[in-house]
Formats: structure tokens, sequence, C-alpha cells
């Protein structure tokens, strides 16, 4: 996975830091969407996750350093209406992301009666 870097200040611990912008791996399942980041050097207590107008995002914190300044990740996904954003899951092992976004009722597939 390849990643985006920028330099900002006061967004780690009130220091400068690095911000990483994690490649996302996005699958299609049959009842909604899974994508995966990674994310080493983090752990379940250095991740949020907010949803604001349709728009996830992801920061974590990391234990990691580059050029000398800690690695802050940070991403964020606009959401379609057929995503029903009450009951995403996320689950973090091993510097891995997993977010599963299930699709709304209204957007699952469904079969017609033809009379």
């Amino acid at each position: 996975m390849s990643e985006d870097m920028e330099k900002t200040a006061g967004k780690h611990s009130g220091h400068e830091c690095i911000t990483v912008r994690p490649a996302a791996d996005v699958t299609e399942i049959p009842d909604g969407v899974e994508i995966c980041f990674e994310i080493p050097g983090t752990g379940n207590e250095d991740i949020t996750l907010e949803i604001k107008d349709k728009l996830l995002t992801l920061k974590a914190c990391s234990t990691l350093h580059r050029r000398g300044l800690p690695v802050l990740y940070k991403r964020s996904f606009y959401l379609s209406d057929a995503v029903d954003t009450e009951k995403i899951t996320a689950k973090a092992a091993d510097g891995l992301l997993t977010l599963f976004l299930p699709k709304a009722e209204f957007a699952k597939a469904h079969k017609i009666e033809v009379k």
C-alpha cells in the first residue's frame, strides 16, 4: 500500500508531526463494503473514527516516527445514503484496521415477483 505524507503542526500531542494518508483496500461484499487500512504502530486506544455529515474520518496516532517526527494517520471518505451508518463496525489488530459498512435495507438486492 502506498501513502501520501505531509508535515503538519500541532496535530499529535501538541507537537509537529507527519500526517500520513494510508491507502485503503475497498472490497464490495454481498451485505456491504469492507475497507482495510494499514496503520502500523497503533492500538485500539489510538484510533478515532467519526461520521459527520456523511463524512467518515479516520485518525490514528502512531508510535512510529518518520523524519524524526511522530506519525499521524488520517483519511476521510464520503458515504452514500446506501450505507447504514448506525451499524458500521471496526476491528483493529496487528496494524490493520478493518471497517465493515453494511448496506441499508433499501439498498440490498431483492427479488421482484412477476404476476
